[in-house]
């Protein structure tokens, strides 16, 4: 029998001798639903038992220090403090270390609460029966026999689940990473979809479900993640039975979070609350953005929600000053590439573009390039959809399809308002292309970017678009292609040989280059994926010596206008890819993917 046991019997014997009554034991039970804190404590009463309550793991901790209970019942899912950190608080100090622990929760969370290794006397699904939460008082306690009740009919079976509810319970659990959230059988409130009938009634009720303090919790620890994860996007999905929460880091989707679907109306009214979205519309797609504050940054979110058939599925854009790179320099271009850029920023006038496929980091290489050049000399004016970095000392403006406020509308209006520097989000037509092209020409320095995969291929796609080659060439300074390639973890990175198949996709120049590669084993430190965050590479092509603007006004093709601009010293996004492999920086799979994709 445990020391403290033996303790407890050899009290109940002295009693017993002394003709005093048994001592009643006190329990503290904490726990943030508060109607099934009350049910343990009505029943524990009703069998004897002397019963503290606190409705979260802070609360929780001050009591078991200051009244020392015979036995604490905690919830693992409390706002404050949860479970695991409650427990890890009060074995920490040696006045409590030794007070037993009965943990209970969802069943769902079984498996990752064992992973966790907790110094506990008992795990108790939720509901939990009143006969097995007896026996397991029971048993922590050291009482021999069923404790029977203090008065007849004194405790209903208010803890044990329906039929319907005890099936439910005992079916297997689904899996769920690292950490759940509120507990599977927690009953929420639902409502229909059409909201023709009581929109005013829905949205109050589902404006106090959202500011609910547990899911504001949950939905802060989701922010709070995604910030300390550096991940780019948040991906909410609503599947038939669980709530899916991915992550995309660096480039690629991980599974953070596996919720039940319960939680989704509270989840995506909360979003909307903090996102000033229309909670009641569910039918038709919405975007919207908030601001939060996180570890003295101010981090942006941009949401979007959009129909499913089972729910909204929403996606917020991470986006922060965290971000912003300090200068050029630290952009992560070679020296070549680097002077080439700093020349053609230092130009009054001219077109600069960056392109790449989305999620390249187009947007933060022309922020970075906007920051170096913002000063209370210039007027600098940005027409973007929608507006990612807000930068002090620069008039950004929102374009609004919907309203007639397009970038080509912007433009006009920008030119009325006395500009030196121009940034258009994205050319996507040619009104915005000959905009941005003859404003370049008379005196203005236009940034923008292309949806192109190298830099040769943003000239022939201005001339497709219906540009004269002759306004190409006149006014283009500098086009920059580029990717974000995945780097190997430093710290299970190993030797790999090029294998015959691999070879097949280099000249026999490029494969000499890579006499030893380098492939990631997967570690604690990078999560098992073998990388450990991203690097750009760039294709930086000038056109300002008179063989390029021969070969821009000529509207060749993109390799001839490609093999002009290598023989003035461009290093190609093949090149470079191979270049970081040889260095081992990075994979040949990885590599490969843009190879191929070229």
């Amino acid at each position: 029998m445990p020391q403290a046991d033996s303790i407890s019997a050899l009290e109940g014997d002295l009693r017993a001798l002394l003709g005093e009554a048994p001592r009643r034991r006190v329990i503290l039970v904490i726990d943030d639903n508060e109607d099934y804190r009350t049910l343990v404590r009505s029943y524990l009463k009703a069998h004897a038992y002397d019963v503290l309550e606190a409705p979260d793991g802070a609360a929780g901790l001050a009591l078991i220090k200051d009244k020392h209970p015979d036995l604490v019942i905690v919830d693992f899912n409390m706002p404050r403090k949860n479970g695991y950190e409650l427990i890890q608080d009060v074995r920490s100090v040696f006045e409590t270390r030794k007070i037993p622990i009965i943990m209970f929760s969802g069943a769902a969370n079984r498996p990752h609460i064992k992973d966790l290794g907790l110094d506990i006397s008992e795990f108790l699904d939720k509901p939990v029966p009143n006969s097995r939460l007896l026996e397991a008082v029971g048993k922590v306690l050291g009482e021999q026999g069923p404790r029977a009740p203090a008065a007849p009919d004194a405790a209903p079976e208010v803890l044990a689940p329906e039929p319907a509810e005890k099936e439910a319970a005992e079916a297997p659990a689904e899996e769920e990473s690292e950490e759940s959230w509120l507990d599977s059988n927690e009953s929420l409130e639902t409502f229909p979809l059409e909201t023709e009938e009581k929109p005013a009634d829905e949205a109050r009720n589902l404006d106090i479900l959202a500011n609910d303090s547990p899911i504001i919790t949950q939905v802060n620890k989701i922010l709070l993640r995604a910030v300390k994860m550096k991940a780019s996007d948040i991906h909410i999905d609503p599947q038939e039975k669980r709530v899916s929460v991915r992550m995309r880091l660096d480039g690629a989707l991980k599974t953070v979070y596996s919720l039940p679907i319960a939680v989704h109306p509270r989840l995506s009214a909360r979003v909307k609350i903090m996102s000033n979205l229309v909670i009641t519309e569910r039918r038709l797609p919405q975007d919207g953005q908030f601001r939060a504050v996180i570890k003295g940054q101010k981090i942006e979110f941009r949401v979007s929600t959009l129909p499913s058939i089972y729910g909204e599925k929403i996606v917020m854009r991470v986006l922060g000053q965290s971000k912003l790179k300090g200068n050029i320099a630290t952009l992560g271009m070679s020296p070549r590439d680097l002077a080439c850029v700093e020349k053609a920023l230092r130009s009054p006038h001219g077109l600069i573009l960056v392109t790449g496929p989305t999620g390249s980091g187009k947007t933060t290489s022309l922020y970075t390039m906007i920051a170096a050049l913002n000063n209370s000399d210039v007027n600098i004016m940005t027409a973007e959809d929608p507006v990612e970095y807000r930068l002090p000392g620069i008039t950004q403006v929102p374009v609004h399809p919907a309203i007639g406020l397009t970038f080509e509308r912007a433009l006009r209006a920008f030119l009325r308002q006395d500009p030196d520097i121009m940034l258009v989000g994205e050319i996507r037509d040619k009104e915005t292309a000959e905009i941005a092209i003859k404003a370049s020409i008379t005196g203005h320095l236009v940034l923008s970017t292309l949806h192109t995969n190298s830099a040769p291929a943003a000239v022939t796609r201005l001339t497709h678009m219906g540009v004269a080659p002759y306004l190409v060439a006149a006014s283009v300074k500098l086009v920059a292609a580029q990717r974000l390639v995945k780097l190997l973890c430093p710290a299970c990175k190993i030797a790999s040989a090029l294998t015959d198949e691999d070879k097949r996709f280099f000249s026999g120049e490029e494969a000499a280059l890579m006499r030893e590669i380098y492939r990631g084993r997967g570690c604690a430190r990078c999560q098992q994926a073998g990388y450990a965050g991203r690097a750009p590479i760039f294709e930086v092509m000038p056109v300002q010596s008179s063989a390029m603007r021969e070969a821009v006004f000529s509207a060749g093709s993109p390799d001839a206008i490609s093999e002009a601009a290598v023989k003035e010293g461009m290093t190609s996004l093949r090149q470079a890819a191979v270049d970081m492999v040889a260095q081992g920086l990075t994979s040949l799979p990885e590599a490969l993917k843009l190879i191929v994709g070229e």
